[in-house]
């Protein structure tokens, strides 16, 4: 009887304190912790983000920036990372405009390798723009706004500004070279162009030929765009050596002097670099029984022709 009653005691004090508590596992699981930031690291390899976990102290926003700045400096001990912030640069000054952060590097900072300086600006962004207060981070190389590769300003910075085209993070980055064919002067033939690019790994490297055309061909090359800059990728895909372009009906208005073959063997030209690359299906928004300025029968598929390159 007094095992009984011991029982019973003991069932109604898991009830009084399992409720209250909430004891069941309906709620979902906290997968962040408050107050712990992530600070961004660089692999051994420096080809990809890898990150630690850290509290800041103080409480001041601008405290706390420095904190985690100092962490970037740092390596973790008993880690192989390589610091975004320990180099031969060096920090010379944080500013606050509002919610704007402005970071002051030293001159040594443009020694940095093109892949490698992708992955410790986005370390130091995304590590930086976790705290609230924070919305972007610019960068100042030697007093001087930081550019990039073809000499653009590079402005205020975000996690997003590290994103892929599905919204994932992008964590790892890569240098090529790509060998890219683009339309002469008067437009009646083809330019050979070389460009050495930093991309995400995530992208395609066919679906990253397409983009740089659309682009057009870099400031002071003697070189001119084949492609309309408001023309969209829809899709690329390689099938069996084929590559199969989808582009939207923007393609089709092509660019006054340049002749549609230099359009179309521009793209073929530039694909058929790749290795993955034997032949080009065109399509626009989904459709190739179509013609291309009344010229090009997009129902064929293309091969290299080098025969318009000047």
């Amino acid at each position: 009887m007094n095992g009984m009653k011991r029982m019973l005691t003991a069932v109604l004090f898991l009830l009084l304190f399992c409720l209250p508590a909430g004891c069941t596992k309906t709620e979902p699981e906290v997968t962040e912790k408050e107050g712990i930031d992530r600070v961004y690291y660089l692999n051994r390899s420096e080809t990809a983000l890898v990150y630690g976990e850290y509290e800041p102290k103080a409480a001041e926003l601008e405290e706390r920036l420095r904190e985690l700045l100092g962490e970037l400096a740092t390596v973790p001990a008993g880690s192989d990372y390589r610091a975004p912030m320990q180099g031969d640069y060096k920090l010379e000054n944080i500013q606050l405009e509002g919610d704007q952060l402005v970071l002051s590097l030293s001159e040594d900072y443009r020694m940095l390798s093109p892949a490698t300086e992708v992955l410790v600006r986005a370390a130091i962004v995304r590590t930086l723009t976790q705290e609230e207060g924070v919305a972007g981070v610019s960068m100042l190389i030697g007093g001087a706004p930081l550019t990039d590769g073809a000499g653009n300003t590079v402005g205020p910075m975000d996690a997003e500004s590290f994103m892929d085209n599905e919204g994932e993070e992008v964590n790892a980055y890569a240098s090529a070279e790509l060998h890219l064919y683009f339309a002469n002067e008067t437009g009646d033939a083809l330019v050979a162009v070389t460009e050495n690019v930093v991309y995400n790994t995530n992208v395609p490297m066919e679906r990253l030929v397409i983009e740089k055309l659309i682009e057009g061909p870099e400031s002071g090359m003697d070189a001119a765009p084949t492609i309309p800059a408001s023309t969209k990728l829809i899709s690329v895909t390689v099938t069996d050596g084929v590559c199969f372009v989808n582009l939207d009906s923007a393609f089709q208005n092509g660019i006054g002097n340049v002749i549609p073959s230099v359009t179309i063997y521009s793209i073929v030209n530039s694909l058929a670099e790749l290795s993955s690359v034997h032949r080009v299906q065109f399509m626009v928004n989904g459709e190739s029984d179509l013609m291309f300025r009344e010229m090009m029968d997009l129902k064929e598929t293309y091969t290299r022709n080098l025969d318009l390159v000047e």
